[in-house]
């Protein structure tokens, strides 16, 4: 399965304008100031020097969940397991390349004319670079440039994401965004760049700027993140309804939901099954509301603007999560993830032992997934988990018991990469979700938001595993970019609107 990938502001390297600067510095610099992928081209260097640089640059950018492409080269893109490749119209074929690479890997093509717009269209390349836009010393052998209407036209043609490619910079990427364009690959205005980390900020504020600007109601674009589901008069918002506990600190439970289904681009609506008094350092308080109030707003939501998707989060007592149960039975209610929230982050019980024999029986039922951590598993299965070895046949284990498919998160280990398991009941597949831990505190509300990133791609209409994978790169991004954040004296939370920021 593809990794997900943004568009927004593409790196493309080039030694020349470096002005002697080490490649993986301004890489690195330009990750650092909001880049959302990156593509190495190299074409005067020796295969060796360029399969070392790219096994580099990939070292540095895989922990950040930016996808490293390779320019021209599938023979160095299979020498490094780069993300993708990028082609042109005279480099190998679309389908050898795709062949050679696989299903699971981007496949990025240019078009420099019209026929090649529509000769794109019967191909599945994942992007294609529209080039160029402007004139630029730094794509001299191409025919004449786009131009704004020239944009236009292909917007209106393609079927495929799209990335605009030269002469992109401050002054021209505005007018670019504005005609729908999902991204635009920048090259000089950061590598030649006196700060490739300013530069990078500076273009994506501009983007998202941009981006917020164009993406009124009236227009729905499909391919501004295919947040929206396109319809003839409105544009209708996937919706996800929370049920779950508040938290005063706001770094988990239903605020860490809402953030978490509002960043992944659905409308969040909520339930709150208990008030908290926490922070970063703890709970101190659970206070549960009433059966009434919380079957109330069970049915005020539903009975009006309906969910796509439900996500279940902490649920306090026995006759909280019975009462849960009915009404999603009484509203045939499919497309559930369950968070089996049982222990915080900070090691507080947030559950009472009643309730956990009647969520085994009750409520897992009518769950489509289930996310536990490994000291809910444990409890799940009544045995221990110890190592990472273990995880795949406890996802397995737990999917039999309960009839769901099961994500179970390596987080409690100490590893220094967490691989999870998704074992999808649905297709029998197990899938290894592996990213390098982050030297972090800022920890507060993962389960939640990841749950809830889940819950929000299911709504979207994404498969169960690619969903999954999906909510796995979201997750992961939020507590990269959230690292250095200082919020409370304890455990922090991860940073839920990263991709809207520039990740400073």
């Amino acid at each position: 399965m593809k990794i997900p990938f943004d568009l927004s502001l593409y790196l493309v390297t080039d030694r020349p304008l470096s002005g002697g600067r080490d490649m993986a510095w301004i890489v690195r610099e330009a990750a650092a100031g909001g880049v959302t992928m990156v593509q190495l081209r190299e074409k005067e260097c020796s295969t060796a020097e360029f399969v070392a640089l790219a096994r580099e640059l990939k070292a540095t950018l895989t922990p950040l969940g930016i996808p490293l492409i390779i320019n021209d080269r599938v023979d160095v893109a299979l020498a490094v397991d780069a993300d993708g490749v990028h082609i042109g119209q005279s480099d190998m074929p679309y389908e050898i390349a795709r062949a050679l690479l696989g299903k699971d890997k981007i496949i990025g093509l240019s078009v420099e004319t019209m026929d090649e717009v529509v000769a794109a269209n019967a191909l599945d390349v994942d992007y294609i670079g529209i080039s160029p836009v402007y004139a630029t010393p730094t794509k001299t052998n191409t025919l004449t440039p786009f131009g704004l209407e020239g944009v236009d036209e292909v917007m209106r043609i393609s079927r495929h994401r799209c990335v605009a490619i030269g002469g992109m910079n401050q002054n021209t990427i505005g007018d670019i965004i504005a005609r729908g364009v999902e991204g635009v690959a920048v090259v000089s205005a950061i590598v030649a760049a006196e700060s490739p980390r300013e530069a990078s900020a500076e273009l994506a504020d501009i983007i998202r700027n941009n981006h917020l600007e164009n993406s009124e109601v009236s227009e729905c674009p499909e391919r501004i993140e295919n947040n929206c589901q396109l319809s003839t008069v409105n544009c209708q918002l996937k919706r996800v309804l929370t049920i779950a506990g508040s938290d005063s600190g706001g770094g988990a439970g239903i605020q860490a939901d809402i953030k978490s289904i509002s960043a992944n681009g659905c409308f969040a609506a909520s339930v709150i099954t208990a008030i908290t008094a926490q922070n970063t350092l703890g709970v101190n308080a659970v206070e549960g509301l009433s059966i009434d109030i919380i079957e109330g707003q069970i049915d005020a939501v539903l009975s009006d603007i309906g969910a796509d998707s439900i996500k279940i989060g902490m649920l306090h007592s026995a006759e909280v999560v019975r009462s849960v149960a009915r009404m999603l039975r009484k509203y045939d209610i499919r497309n559930i993830v369950l968070d089996p929230v049982m222990v915080s982050t900070s090691g507080h019980k947030l559950i009472e032992d009643s309730a956990i024999t009647v969520l085994k029986n009750d409520l897992m039922p009518l769950a489509r997934v289930i996310t536990p951590n490994i000291p809910e598993a444990e409890i799940l299965l009544g045995e221990p988990i110890e190592k990472q070895g273990d995880l795949p046949d406890a996802a397995r284990r737990l999917s039999e018991m309960y009839g769901v498919s099961v994500l179970l998160k390596a987080g409690h280990l100490v590893d220094d990469t967490l691989i999870d398991i998704f074992y999808n009941r649905e297709t029998g597949e197990t899938v290894e979700l592996s990213a390098r831990r982050v030297d972090t505190r800022n920890t507060h509300g993962t389960g939640c938001t990841l749950s809830s990133a889940l819950a929000a791609q299911l709504a979207k209409g994404l498969p169960l595993t690619e969903a999954t994978r999906a909510a796995k790169h979201y997750i992961n991004q939020a507590i990269v970019h959230g690292t250095n954040h200082v919020i409370g004296q304890g455990h922090g939370p991860v940073h839920h609107f990263y991709n809207l920021t520039t990740g400073q």
